[in-house]
């Protein structure tokens, strides 16, 4: 996945992390409303992350590919602790959690079928 993906992730990861937001603000209740919020965050945070991460050190993960698998399991590891600590502590509401936390993986998934999609349409043009 190259930067121009993940910079789409990102926006895709904010986009839809503010309409989450939005429809539990105006539809669910604040407890809800704040489980959405804390996913969705956490989310976002690590669509922004994993750009800058990539913007700042592309040229060294690409030549010592066990650098990025430490980073990589270093971010899940936080990741891990962070939702420990939601579902412990903040007492959020785990299916609203969840949801939030589905912001990312939609967004890689809305991202993968646009590339799909677009890559479709460059090669029916060259060789239609």
């Amino acid at each position: 996945m190259g930067l121009k993906h993940l910079i789409a992730v990102e926006k895709w990861t904010c986009l839809l992390s503010a309409a989450l937001l939005a429809v539990g603000m105006l539809f669910f209740g604040r407890h809800t409303a704040y489980s959405f919020a804390l996913g969705a965050g956490l989310m976002t945070a690590n669509a922004v992350l994993l750009r800058l991460a990539a913007q700042k050190l592309g040229p060294v993960l690409q030549k010592k590919p066990s650098l990025t698998v430490l980073l990589f399991n270093l971010k899940l590891g936080v990741i891990i602790a962070y939702i420990f600590v939601a579902l412990r502590f903040l007492k959020v509401e785990p299916v609203a959690f969840t949801i939030g936390v589905s912001t990312m993986p939609l967004a890689i998934m809305i991202v993968a079928v646009q590339a799909n999609l677009s890559r479709r349409d460059d090669h029916e043009e060259t060789h239609g």
